[in-house]
């Protein structure tokens, strides 16, 4: 049997994922409907968490994280949190998405006209760190503050859960 790869691996670890995140909610709220208010929200505290690590780690998409061509960088990364693992996308993207590095996290531009190009492929001097720019859409903001929402929740409910135990 052939090794499957990273990408196949990690679809089907999303798709086991979502299906634990839409049994333990559907199991959650049955709880709550059948009065075991603690279960219940015991359960969907579980699913927030599990769909923070689906949202936030494996869900599988484009790095998009602009490169030294002005383009957004087409590598495949796990989750909306991090970059591909080339080129210190990885860590810049989260540094970015935190907010840690400031007035960085802009829309890719159109390109230049090719008179604008040959000064953009100057060598860039070593002193200063190259600026990381994450390509944003609607989409991949919702799902990133849906993954820390859903963290966060998860997280609370949890502890809650174990503390009246």
């Amino acid at each position: 049997m052939a090794k499957r790869s990273r990408k196949q691996r990690m679809k089907a670890l999303s798709g086991l994922l979502f299906l634990a995140v839409v049994v333990l909610a559907i199991v959650g709220v049955v709880q709550i409907r059948h009065d075991d208010l603690l279960t219940g929200t015991e359960l969907i505290g579980w699913a927030l968490l599990t769909l923070a690590v689906l949202v936030g780690f494996t869900c599988p998409n484009r790095c998009r994280v602009e490169t030294s061509r002005h383009t957004a960088c087409r590598n495949d990364a796990y989750g909306f949190l991090f970059g591909c693992r080339g080129y210190g996308h990885w860590k810049e993207k989260f540094l970015i998405r935190i907010r840690m590095r400031h007035g960085e996290m802009k829309p890719l531009q159109a390109r230049e006209p090719a008179a604008a190009q040959a000064f953009m492929y100057q060598p860039i001097p070593q002193s200063e760190p190259m600026k990381v720019i994450v390509e944003d859409n609607a989409r991949s903001r919702f799902l990133f503050w849906v993954a820390i929402i859903s963290m966060v929740a998860g997280i609370a409910q949890t502890v809650v859960a174990i503390t009246i135990h």
